[in-house]
């Protein structure tokens, strides 16, 4: 397999390094942001172990699990639309079920930024 080769490649490590990450962590987190600008989506998708009603935990890579429960996907909402430039999110409520439409929810509380104009 050819070595990569890069004019800016000092520029690539210091970069990485700035942020803690590896090169190709790097790479792939700029690469991740140029798809996520046009619009495809990039996140990945977070799930929560659900036993009998009882949410367990979460992840990113769910394994079968031996007690017979069932990864269902995270979903986000906001609980009222939300504005960059007139609210701010906070920190996410406790996880909920939403059994009916089979997901779990994490919501977002929004507020309004203090002197914000409407």
């Amino acid at each position: 397999m050819p070595e990569f080769r890069y004019a800016r490649e000092e520029l690539l490590k210091a970069a990485a390094e700035r942020k803690g990450l590896s090169v190709s962590a790097y790479l792939r987190s700029i690469a991740d942001a140029a798809l996520a600008s046009e619009g495809f989506p990039v996140g990945e998708q977070q799930y929560c172990l659900v036993r009998g009603g009882e949410l367990i935990l979460t992840s990113f890579k769910p394994a079968k699990d031996p007690d017979g429960g069932e990864w269902l996907p995270i979903e986000n909402e906001d609980n009222q639309p939300f504005d960059p430039a007139l609210h701010w999110r906070l920190k996410p409520l406790p996880l909920r079920l939403d059994a009916e439409r089979g997901i779990v929810v994490r919501t977002y509380p929004v507020v309004e930024k203090s002197g914000a104009l409407a």
